[in-house]
């Protein structure tokens, strides 16, 4: 073969398997719950609310899925689900689709509403909780009922539910009256031993399930490393004292974000212990949520109230406005599929 042939079909032969390469990666999909819009108009045609989601490649534009006008404070979707299933949490009940958006049910029935969260037991796709001001609900059976799961709570307005990544049967709530814990699927609940009031956001590490870490109204963040029983506050670099939002990179769960009221967005590079700001060309500093694409952990988005979605691709360095301007975003996700 003649030498220059032969360097044309090694070339093409690379550029088939680098297409192939990525045709067969994953890439993300990423869902935002928008509450409300401050370009609402009394009278007009205004903008959609609800649930919005973005695949790879579309940047700033934004696709709507599920009811147009609806309040929406949280987005779960199960994981193997690829999209098809997709609750949400919506100020009128949890609404779920099971065909990828094309029909969507409010499965709650009038005693649920203003669900501030929706959450997936990751081992059993029927089991789903859901958060609201009232306490945890939670069916066993894909929706078709749900029960209210209160016994032991003593303030009832929950904004979040936990399921432990390692532990069958524990369930955490942040709570008005602090964080609570239950190891029997929400049965029973009991006070754990952070007893801040307003606790807001309850995460917990994706590698080592003992390091949890609690964002509050007005008391800062408290980090564990023993699996909830000794809380500690984390200060060092910190300035705000309410935080909505706290986001582990898969990537290197040493890497944390936080962000809150008028915080912008807080990085933490050794687990929490010490913190720094990060807001270069983040114009609205309300954050109250942040989401590491695990696909891709320098590419991390923060969702603001009334200012929109803003994304770093070089993991926090610099920020820019990715769209839904004007929106108030409760929550974001994002799944690889």
């Amino acid at each position: 073969m003649h030498p220059m042939n032969h360097r044309r079909l090694i070339v093409t032969l690379c550029a088939v398997l680098c297409a192939a390469s990525q045709a067969g990666a994953q890439q993300s999909t990423v869902y935002v719950a928008v509450v409300a819009t401050k370009l609402f108009v009394v009278g007009a045609a205004n903008p959609q609310t609800g649930i919005f989601f973005q695949r790879p490649g579309e940047d700033t534009t934004w696709q709507h899925t599920g009811p147009k006008t609806i309040r929406a404070f949280g987005v779960a979707v199960p994981a193997g689900a690829r999209g098809r299933v997709v609750y949400i949490a919506g100020g009128n009940g949890v609404h779920r689709t099971g065909d990828g958006g094309a029909h969507w049910k409010i499965t709650t029935d009038w005693p649920v509403t203003e669900v501030l969260g929706v959450t997936c037991d990751p081992r059993d796709t029927n089991t789903v909780y859901c958060a609201t001001p009232y306490g945890v609900y939670k069916t066993t059976d894909g929706c078709a009922s749900w029960q209210e799961k209160n016994r032991g709570l003593i303030a009832l307005f929950t904004s979040c539910i936990m399921v432990d990544n390692a532990t069958p049967g524990r369930v955490y709530a942040a709570t008005e009256d602090g964080l609570y814990v239950s190891t029997d699927g929400a049965e029973h609940w009991t006070r754990s031993s952070l007893s801040v009031p307003q606790t807001r956001v309850i995460v917990q590490h994706p590698k080592d399930p003992a390091v949890l870490m609690a964002g509050t109204e007005n008391n800062g963040i408290y980090v564990s490393r023993d699996g909830g029983k000794v809380w500690t506050r984390s200060e060092a670099g910190v300035d705000h004292l309410t935080f909505y939002a706290i986001a582990f990179d898969p990537g290197d769960p040493e890497v944390v974000y936080a962000g809150g009221y008028i915080t912008g967005v807080y990085k933490s590079a050794d687990g929490g212990r010490s913190w720094r700001r990060v807001n270069a060309g983040l114009e609205n500093l309300n954050v109250h949520a942040i989401a590491v694409d695990p696909v891709n952990s320098r590419r991390v988005y923060a969702a603001t109230l009334w200012g929109g979605i803003y994304r770093t691709d070089d993991g926090g360095a610099s920020w820019r406005s990715a769209g839904l301007a004007g929106a108030q975003i409760w929550n974001i996700i994002i799944h690889p599929f």
